[in-house]
């Protein structure tokens, strides 16, 4: 806990504010029912990561201070490291006769815990995503061991009614945080056909090996053949393709590992925006390594099985992140439970070792062992006390990563929450690229226009052809959300209106932008209400709740319909809001008083 302390003093980074910003939604002094019906109303992941989110509700009265959160996100770090203890116990005994000793699972844990590639898992507070998926993960794990331990011992109905906890309930439950919990089958399977392959299992254990392996192929082809039309649309949005995001991966596991084995201090971090894709000889060489690992792994999985569970452990935890899926390349929390396959055999290797070596060359390991301790504890702690001041890690994120726009970005933005709006503005103008095809450096130029004086905004043959050329980026939306309701709240008291306008129009017809149009047209809508004209505001509200229909924009409409004199529709669609979104209105108190306050509205003109 030590290591991380000076680090909870940060600041909130890239989306985490978007997915805690639904904290305010709930009403004052919230009962247990309301966070349970906000934290369904799914909109983190495919599956809506319920039990995360509830999770951030319980800490209500924390927000918007990131310590607590951060705090919490250590805890939970803890706890899987107590989780993970006992799981290596468990694998021992069901792997060798002897057990395992406590001094190795020790230093297992330890390792885990304070290896500074897990760092933005607990730091980065939205990644506690990551985190109690893994709980759940490793309670999982815990239950199957302790089922399969009940077969070896013949009691088998004991046996089936752990796995069954484990597989099933603890495995739903690592989903509903985040969605590769559904890889606890492959941590199994990998588990099975590695250390447990030698040993002769029980008939029904050895059916169960067996049925699991068929399950898993075919719900992973089922999966496969499910998700790829969305998978490959979701590509549209990147600048990146499919197969050029695949084999990009090979480089990006390789660079995970040397992270993880050589510890080299200036490569952790969240800002990766810069990996190139790859190309060349550094790609055919990754293939070749990644792809040699996994084949020796399955090729000598029993005459090497320690080996082969590290290489396979380690791939089945990026089996679903860091293949086919339209992720961005790079990011350290993916390595938070795959982390687990290499420590643990190379803490088992160097414990089996010892007794090998004569007594000088055993102390020679062992001090070269704890130096490189001390070395992974010192990289930890200084990149945990960097996380506890954002402003010098912003400086550092630029100086390591200096492609990296997210990194650039970020020191804006820390600038600016200092109070160094000129120092936040140079900077921000040295790195925009005019050559390069991205609309939210000109959006955040925008912001500073309004905000200090003196500062003229982009021309607008500049911004007609940043908006209409740009890429799609929701770093783009979120700007754009920004500056609009800063408008309307009086935050941007010489905003030019004009050319806000003009961004908006221009991307709105700007087809990489079409996944965002639905924003993109609402905000048309708020900047024609800004200036009075409620009746195209209500329009404009119409087209955006036509190409994705949200209770806000609903409400909205209603509002301005209302305003404009259109009294009859705007009671028609508040009765159609509540016939279609009446629970997720009950469940946010924002959504509650503005629903009340329009239905109060109607009331009034009605009498």
């Amino acid at each position: 806990m030590a290591m991380y302390w000076g680090g909870l003093g940060g600041a909130f980074l890239l989306d985490d504010t978007p997915n805690l910003g639904v904290i305010s939604q709930l009403p004052a002094n919230p009962n247990l029912n309301d966070m349970l019906s906000l934290s369904t109303t799914g909109f983190a992941g495919i599956l809506g990561r319920s039990i995360s989110i509830f999770s951030f509700l319980l800490q209500y009265e924390s927000w918007p201070d990131p310590r607590n959160f951060k705090f919490v996100n250590l805890l939970i770090h803890l706890s899987n490291g107590v989780l993970l203890a006992l799981c290596c116990a468990l694998i021992g005994r069901q792997w060798r006769k002897q057990s395992i000793s406590i001094f190795v699972i020790a230093a297992t844990v330890y390792i885990w815990l304070a290896h500074p590639i897990q760092i933005s898992s607990v730091l980065y507070v939205v990644q506690r995503m990551t985190l109690l998926s893994a709980t759940f993960t490793l309670l999982s794990l815990l239950f199957y061991l302790l089922g399969r331990q009940s077969f070896l011992r013949g009691k088998n109905a004991r046996g089936i009614e752990l796995m069954v906890i484990g597989l099933v309930v603890f495995a739903v439950l690592a989903v509903l945080s985040k969605e590769n919990g559904i890889l606890i089958y492959l941590y199994v399977l990998v588990l099975e056909y590695t250390l447990f392959a030698s040993n002769e299992p029980p008939k029904l254990l050895l059916k169960f090996r067996q049925s699991l392996l068929l399950f898993t192929v075919i719900i992973g082809a089922v999966g496969f053949i499910l998700i790829l039309p969305s998978t490959l649309e979701g590509y549209e949005l990147k600048p990146f393709g499919f197969a050029e995001r695949v084999l990009t991966q090979f480089p990006v596991l390789t660079t995970y590992l040397a992270s993880i084995v050589l510890l080299l201090p200036n490569s952790f971090g969240v800002f990766h925006d810069d990996f190139a894709s790859a190309q060349g000889l550094s790609l055919i060489t990754s293939i070749l390594f990644i792809c040699g690992l996994i084949a020796a792994a399955l090729v000598k999985r029993t005459e090497w099985p320690l080996f082969a569970f590290a290489v396979l452990w380690f791939f089945a935890g990026h089996a679903l992140e860091s293949t086919i899926l339209p992720l961005e390349y790079y990011f350290e929390h993916r390595n938070y439970l795959p982390l687990l396959g290499p420590v643990f055999a190379l803490c088992i290797f160097i414990s089996d070792s010892l007794p090998k070596l004569n007594a000088s060359f055993r102390y020679v390991v062992l001090a070269f062992s704890g130096l490189v301790v001390a070395f992974m504890v010192v990289t930890t702690v200084r990149h945990t006390t960097l996380w506890g001041s954002p402003l010098d890690q912003a400086y550092a994120s630029v100086e390591h990563h200096p492609g990296s726009a997210r990194a650039q970005s970020n020191l804006v933005e820390k600038l600016s929450v200092s109070g160094q709006l000129q120092a936040a503005f140079d900077y921000h103008m040295s790195v925009i690229d005019p050559e390069s095809q991205r609309i939210p450096p000109y959006i955040r130029w925008l912001e500073f226009s309004c905000m200090l004086p003196g500062v003229n905004p982009p021309e607008d043959e500049i911004l007609i052809q940043q908006s209409r050329l740009s890429l799609h980026d929701y770093g783009a939306v979120f700007s754009l959300n920004n500056l609009v309701f800063g408008i309307l709240e009086g935050r941007c008291p010489n905003a030019p209106l004009g050319k806000v306008r003009l961004v908006l129009d221009e991307l709105a017809e700007n087809s990489n932008f079409a996944v965002s149009r639905a924003d993109i047209v609402f905000y048309q809508a708020l900047m024609q209400a800004a200036t009075g004209e409620f009746s195209a505001a209500a329009n404009l509200a119409t087209d955006s709740f036509r190409i994705r229909p949200d209770v806000r924009v609903g409400l909205y409409q209603v509002n301005w319909l209302i305003r404009s004199g259109q009294v009859e529709r705007a009671e028609s669609t508040l009765l159609d809001l509540v016939a279609d979104f009446g629970d997720e209105i009950a469940a946010s108190a924002e959504l509650s008083a503005r629903y009340q306050f329009l239905e109060n509205n109607l009331s009034t003109l009605a009498q």
